[in-house]
């Protein structure tokens, strides 16, 4: 059971951040650690967590015993005294191992509300990755689209140059000017709803580390591939959440028929009674006259209707069942689902490395279509077509890169690589 880590988790990861070698002010550590310990969906999910580790301390204890106290207004005449007050004390025990099965039943369950509170943690901090990187990825192809707008404003100058000094093409080159001016129009637009883009992603990664969503945020200037971690399946299985919380709650459901079974068996109860007596004028036995009594007293119940706990111990054996083969699905989804991400892994960068063969190609053709068209041996219509192929690939090329990216995040996430809870 891990119920006291909780309490002091924010304060570990913290120092696990800070000292760690790769994380440094405003990174996407830090945003992760901010997220893990602001995001009201987690806190509600820590404090339902509590609220189960704490009613556990009050899990297999014996119930109160029971007091009664009878008065007798007039007082019930005996052969040798007269009865007065009665008061007896009586506590139940249920059948051995009832109340610990009771108990390990609340400590499973919080076990399992821990294990949906790791994992509501990781998942948000693939959300905040997940963010992050699209966020990159916009900021480069907004660079992509302004250094392809530069190239075009260079070709405008020789136009420009051209239009004032070559003799007999000066409609042409006037047109051209115009074309470029419409293009760059265009590029001017696209700038700008990526610009706005960013900004609304900006403002909904602050929301999900519940910040005010025009806080600033510092991104870095490029964006790295991360490498795919290497898969430990044994471990994975003993680190996954959903894994985990589901073993609990199968021991939770064995407890819960060992504690139906033991409802189901005798209780035993101990008491006292103490009578309290008068004295009487003409007692049958003087030497006991007014003697007060004491009683022991032991009361066994008798279960002898079958039913409801057969019901229970059947339901909680069912109920486990179900958790084993919940179980077994769960393997097999995490199975599926590192084969699919290893599969669009593969996709991904084999993409990467076809946009930046053709972008390299597209900026070479680029560059030797600007002397050209100096030159006169190549059209506008060519060079505008090959800037808005190169825009393309730019933009599909960084949004393969934060595809790959957060797939490597997803993967963390398979892996419960930050799981903050157990730092």
């Amino acid at each position: 059971m891990k119920k006291y880590k909780c309490k002091i988790y924010l304060t570990a990861l913290f120092c696990f951040v800070s000292f760690s070698g790769w994380a440094q002010e405003d990174s996407l550590a830090i945003y992760m650690l901010s997220a893990v310990r602001d995001n009201p969906a987690v806190i509600a999910e820590y404090h339902s967590y509590k609220s189960l580790a704490i009613a556990c301390i009050g899990s297999g204890q014996l119930n109160d015993p029971e007091v009664n106290i009878g008065v007798f207004p007039k007082a019930m005449q005996h052969a040798d005294s007269k009865q007065i007050l009665t008061v007896s004390v009586m506590q139940m025990f249920p059948w051995f191992g009832t109340l610990k099965a009771g108990r390990q039943m609340q400590e499973w369950k919080a076990e399992a509300a821990y294990q949906k509170f790791r994992e509501d943690g990781i998942a948000l901090v693939y959300d905040v990755q997940q963010q992050w990187y699209d966020i990159l990825a916009t900021q480069e192809q907004i660079k992509s689209v302004q250094r392809n707008l530069k190239i075009l404003k260079d070709i405008e100058k020789t136009a420009l140059y051209q239009y004032k000094t070559a003799y007999g093409a000066k409609n042409a080159r006037l047109s051209d000017q115009l074309r470029l001016q419409a293009e760059e129009a265009r590029l001017y637009e696209q700038i700008e709803s990526l610009q706005d883009k960013e900004k609304l992603q900006r403002q909904q990664f602050n929301l999900l580390m519940h910040r005010s969503a025009d806080s600033s945020l510092s991104f870095p200037d490029t964006m790295k591939l991360r490498e795919m971690p290497i898969v430990d399946w044994p471990q994975l299985e003993r680190d996954n959440p959903r894994l985990q919380q589901l073993l609990a709650q199968g021991k939770m459901y064995d407890a819960q028929a060992d504690m139906v079974k033991g409802q189901g068996r005798p209780m035993i109860g101990i008491g006292l009674e103490y009578m309290l007596n008068g004295r009487v004028d003409m007692p049958v036995m003087p030497s006991m006259n007014g003697m007060d009594m004491l009683m022991p007293m032991l009361k066994v119940t008798l279960p002898i209707y079958r039913k409801k706990t057969e019901a229970g111990i059947k339901s909680a054996r069912l109920m486990k069942e179900s958790t084993v083969f919940d179980y077994q699905r769960q393997q097999d989804m995490l199975r599926s689902q590192y084969l699919s991400i290893e599969q669009q892994a593969t996709d991904a960068k084999r993409e990467i490395l076809l946009y930046n063969k053709e972008m390299n190609l597209l900026d070479r053709t680029l560059q030797l279509m600007m002397t050209e068209y100096a030159n006169g041996t190549t059209s506008l219509t060519d060079i505008l077509q090959t800037s808005r192929e190169n825009i393309d690939y730019a933009l599909k090329q960084f949004e393969t890169q934060a595809k790959y990216n957060i797939l490597v995040a997803e993967y963390e996430k398979l892996a419960s690589k930050y799981d903050y809870v157990q730092k």
